[in-house]
């Protein structure tokens, strides 16, 4: 009888990965592929490292170490360094404008509003998110106006002419980016639509937008736009410039959906026709998803577009931030020269907001990153 032999099964078991070389990470390894990797390239970097150790000390000690902080009024500004006493004295203008004091917590109630409408855009059950942020932000705008003015919700009414500061930069800019997204959405499709009267007026109207200065537009949204109201109809100024605004976005957003459409696969088109959706259903549930996710940096990048450019408002005597400022350095309780403190203080806040819009988009974007990747 033959002997049967059976070994034990031998188990495989990986061996443990290796740690990547010393030679290829850290930040030595960083620096020399990135700062140090040729000689043209060190050249430079040791030129900008050089200026730079020359300018920041200068910079750190002007902002923060010879700086003056405390203080009343400019007679408290006795030192070299920058003086932030004056940005304190003006906060509240820089903020709130001449909006009455009493009443700015309404100003903070729609900034609220406006924080809690984007949040519960990413935090609500995706089931129905879009069924409840989308009818919210449509309507966020007005109801921020309502509370502003005061007379339709029955509070003190605040004439327009006492909005402003940086409060009015962000509202305006959030109204006009809302209310134009809906519109920028049917100026594109009527571009790329087989009918010549819309697609004809589409272009007319995306081109002028798209090619007319923004301070031009803002010259005629608050000259030239009366005109074409009825006879005893009064606008308000800020309104007018409100639907400049909306148009102006709204042109250059109908670009940015019209590449987003022709990047979309036919395939998508044909396999949604394929189960009997209708144009509407087609667009709304299947297309215009997969244009977003593929436009989102294009449309974060007119998004920051409008916010900056809602500065020139300026230009026709909105008391915006930057306005405010330059009140601000004509008073002749502060002519000391701090107009460099001043614009400091709004460069920072601009830069802040808009790094917040990129971080919030590149959040968007990974949550609508479908790729496969290990």
């Amino acid at each position: 009888m033959a002997n049967t032999f059976k070994s034990d099964p031998i188990e495989f078991k990986p061996a443990e990965a290796k740690p990547a070389p010393d030679s290829t990470v850290g930040i030595v390894a960083w620096m020399r592929g990135n700062l140090f990797s040729s000689i043209p390239n060190a050249a430079f970097t040791i030129l900008i490292m050089l200026g730079l150790a020359n300018v920041i000390p200068d910079i750190i000690d002007w902002m923060f170490i010879s700086s003056t902080w405390s203080g009343a009024n400019q007679d408290a500004c006795v030192g070299d360094g920058a003086c932030w006493v004056f940005v304190k004295a003006w906060s509240q203008q820089f903020f709130y404008g001449s909006y009455t004091t009493d009443q700015i917590w309404r100003v903070n109630l729609s900034l609220i509003l406006l924080f809690v409408v984007i949040v519960m855009s990413f935090t609500l059950p995706a089931s129905y998110r879009l069924k409840v942020s989308v009818p919210l932000f449509l309507v966020l705008p007005f109801l921020c106006i309502a509370i502003l003015d005061g007379r339709l919700v029955g509070l003190e009414h605040v004439n327009t002419d006492f909005w402003g500061g940086f409060s009015l930069n962000v509202l305006m800019a959030a109204a006009a980016i809302i209310v134009a997204f809906p519109f920028s959405f049917l100026w594109a499709l009527g571009r790329r639509s087989d009918m010549p009267l819309a697609r004809s007026i589409s272009v007319v109207f995306i081109e002028f937008f798209r090619g007319v200065p923004v301070l031009a537009l803002f010259f005629m949204g608050s000259v030239m736009l009366p005109l074409f109201f009825a006879e005893g109809t009064n606008v308000d100024k800020l309104v007018r410039v409100w639907i400049v605004l909306i148009f102006f976005m709204s042109g250059y957003m109908a670009e940015v959906f019209r590449g987003g459409f022709q990047a979309i696969p036919s395939g998508q088109y044909e396999a949604a026709d394929s189960i009997g959706l209708g144009y509407w259903q087609k667009t709304l549930l299947i297309i215009l998803p997969q244009v977003i996710k593929v436009s989102m940096p294009n449309i974060l990048a007119t998004f920051v577009m409008l916010f900056k450019n809602t500065v020139f408002l300026l230009i026709i005597g909105i008391p915006e931030v930057l306005q405010t400022l330059l009140t601000a350095l004509s008073n002749s309780n502060w002519l000391g020269g701090h107009a460099i403190e001043g614009y400091v203080f709004v460069g920072v806040i601009f830069w802040l907001c808009c790094f917040g819009m990129s971080m919030l988009a590149s959040n968007i974007e990974k949550k609508l990153d479908t790729s496969h990747r290990n």
